[in-house]
């Protein structure tokens, strides 16, 4: 009898350090722009118009998830579904909004998962989704750029202040690329790469 919730608690240990094995190996591998374009699945830029949580069984168990509903403002990659003539991505990650734990409460193992922010524009690279329809950005905050500015004059800055983005990439402006800290870089300048690399 007790066999099967014993088989399900493993499936649920199974599955978690599936889940969480990638994004630990994401979080230390550094990737640069060329790389997280091969591994992305979609590539988009847009603004994030809803946030709601939920939850996801995997593995016997229950994980919490957050979904970010998201306008697909320019696509460089992958397709979206079309809401009322307007393009739209929804990216479903494990965890919650807020980081509440009680003692009862099973917790996931600390990744530290890109947070977006309703009403703020990115430039998003994802991974493709799991057969439970969860996808993060490509390298979590190496995948996940905000964009700020003026029209024509916007900058894109990913998580990892766009660490070693462009070391190695064709196309890449002169005295950018191999910088100790390379900071913003224009988003013009960030689109047509990505182009170069999708092509």
């Amino acid at each position: 009898m007790h066999r099967p919730k014993l088989l399900s608690g493993l499936l649920f240990v199974l599955a978690l350090s599936l889940l969480w094995a990638p994004a630990q190996a994401a979080t230390v591998l550094q990737m640069n722009l060329e790389e997280m374009v091969d591994r992305a699945d979609r590539i988009f830029r847009g603004t994030v118009l809803d946030i709601r949580e939920g939850t996801v069984q995997a593995g016997g168990g229950t994980l919490p998830t957050v979904t970010y509903r998201i306008q697909v403002d320019e696509s460089f990659k992958g397709t979206y579904d079309t809401v009322k003539g307007i393009q739209v991505a929804e990216l479903t990650m494990v965890g919650k909004l807020k980081n509440t734990q009680t003692g009862a409460t099973r917790s996931l193992p600390p990744i530290d998962l890109p947070k977006l922010e309703v009403g703020r524009d990115y430039l998003l690279l994802t991974t493709p989704r799991s057969a439970v329809g969860l996808s993060t950005p490509v390298g979590l905050g190496q995948g996940t750029f905000h964009v700020t500015g003026k029209a024509g004059q916007e900058l894109a800055v990913n998580l990892n202040q766009n660490l070693g983005l462009l070391e190695g990439v064709p196309g890449a402006p002169v005295g950018f690329a191999g910088t100790p800290e390379n900071g913003p870089i224009a988003y013009d300048t960030l689109a047509s790469i990505i182009r170069g690399l999708v092509d």
